[in-house]
């Protein structure tokens, strides 16, 4: 159990950018400077006491002066005044030709000056991350002589040696590599900040799954174990992401996404301000499609294309090309619906939303808006690409296309009609009675 409890604090301070900090705050009082000035406290209130055994008024103050020193240890001050007090009461012994005046006098003046915090000069500090990341120039390309694809013209130089040496080594030719390019133009660094410059971007070359599944794939690594194993930031970078799918250049102010994920924190600006640089720190390319911009936040997803446009996309040429859609499109809409299947846009985010903003605020509405989205252009395509079979003369397969959709999309005639009508022209009379009896039980209802 206290295992699970400590993964859990470690999770939080790791996605607030606190990590670490607990343990400093522990060790951080009780240095090596403050233990010695307590030991000349202990010191200073034994002489006191045997000071004001004597019938001495004067070690009472000693007393008093000893007591303040040890309540108030991380005070410069009541140290320097504590120990003038004794190099004083020394140097009035010495006078009053009393020998133990100049231990006193020693000791207020040594402990005096350890009683000052004699700072290191530090350096100067790192200029804060930007979010704003400046695009590389484009660098050139080289045609590839063994017939592979050639690399993204707009991809780094050093991603595009990266995918060339990758397609060489499945290539069976062998090719003489080709000089590593140079960008056309100098690179300037953000801010002088080392880490904004290497948030590259990749357009292109990121594949991001977002329904059925979550998962964010480079050609050579996957970045979603980066993303998901810090709970506020997942959260945080998909919201914005489903943000920008329901809406192209969707923005937000600081004050919304406060509301989200810093609510009733004693710096909410300060403790968001720590998510976006965390953000911003997260791989290439997830940290630099984060965009801020004075108070507006949003998504930029670099060129990417997301399975929602790649619906709405097939929708379009599937219905607009009637009868004379090509075979081509035809099969790439039938794989598209099969492999996204009755899987849901951001699975699991209602339970990622109850983690981290105990269900306050309205990421989990966005989200439901971006699936029912998705729902009508599933429904759309898979009608659109049933009738383009039904026009080749091939009704068993766009019955197979529409029935695995009819128990979710009872409320669209369209598809339930198209359903019927293929089952009737491919024989299959038994399930069309079936359903659309229960087609007309659910209207009832």
């Amino acid at each position: 159990m206290s295992a699970q409890r400590d993964l859990r604090i470690s999770d939080i301070l790791a996605a607030t950018g606190q990590a670490g900090m607990q343990a400093a705050e522990g060790d951080r009082f009780w240095t090596w400077r403050r233990k010695t000035l307590a030991v000349g406290y202990g010191l200073v209130f034994l002489d006191g006491l045997w000071i004001l055994l004597a019938s001495d008024p004067n070690g009472l103050i000693l007393i008093v002066a000893a007591v303040l020193g040890l309540l108030f240890l991380h005070r410069t001050w009541v140290g320097l005044v504590v120990w003038a007090y004794v190099a004083a009461s020394g140097l009035v012994a010495i006078i009053s030709a009393d020998d133990l005046g100049l231990y006193g006098l020693a000791a207020g003046v040594g402990f005096g000056l350890l009683a000052l915090q004699w700072r290191q000069r530090e350096p100067a500090p790192v200029r804060a991350p930007v979010f704003w990341t400046r695009q590389m120039q484009p660098a050139p390309t080289h045609t590839q002589t063994n017939g592979a694809p050639t690399p993204h013209p707009l991809l780094p130089t050093e991603v595009q040696r990266h995918m060339e040496a990758h397609i060489v080594e499945q290539s069976s030719p062998v090719v003489e590599p080709s000089p590593p390019a140079a960008p056309t133009g100098p690179v300037t660094p953000s801010n002088g900040d080392a880490h904004a410059e290497a948030q590259k971007v990749f357009p292109g070359a990121l594949v991001i799954d977002a329904i059925g599944t979550i998962s964010l794939t480079l050609p050579w690594k996957d970045l979603t174990p980066d993303l998901m194993r810090r709970p506020v930031l997942g959260f945080l970078w998909l919201y914005l992401y489903a943000r920008d799918v329901r809406k192209a250049g969707d923005r937000l102010t600081r004050s919304s996404l406060i509301d989200e994920v810093a609510h009733g924190v004693a710096d909410p600006r300060g403790r968001l301000r720590g998510y976006l640089r965390d953000l911003s720190h997260l791989p290439a390319p997830l940290g630099a499609m984060i965009k801020v911009e004075d108070e507006l936040i949003g998504f930029d997803l670099l060129g990417q294309g997301t399975v929602v446009d790649e619906l709405r996309d097939s929708v379009q040429n599937v219905k607009h090309g009637g009868s004379t859609v090509p075979e081509s499109e035809i099969l790439h809409a039938q794989e598209l619906l099969r492999d996204m299947g009755d899987g849901v846009f951001l699975p699991g985010f209602e339970d990622m939303e109850k983690r981290v903003t105990k269900g306050r605020g309205i990421a989990g509405q966005v989200v439901a808006e971006v699936r029912a989205q998705v729902l009508t252009l599933r429904a759309d395509l898979a009608v659109a690409t049933a009738n383009s079979l039904l026009d080749r003369g091939r009704p068993a397969d766009a019955a197979a296309l529409l029935d695995p959709l009819v128990a979710g999309s009872e409320d669209r005639d369209d598809v339930v009609r198209t359903l019927i009508t293929a089952l009737r022209e491919s024989g299959q009379h038994k399930r069309a009675a079936e359903i659309r009896r229960q087609y007309t039980v659910g209207q009832e209802r």
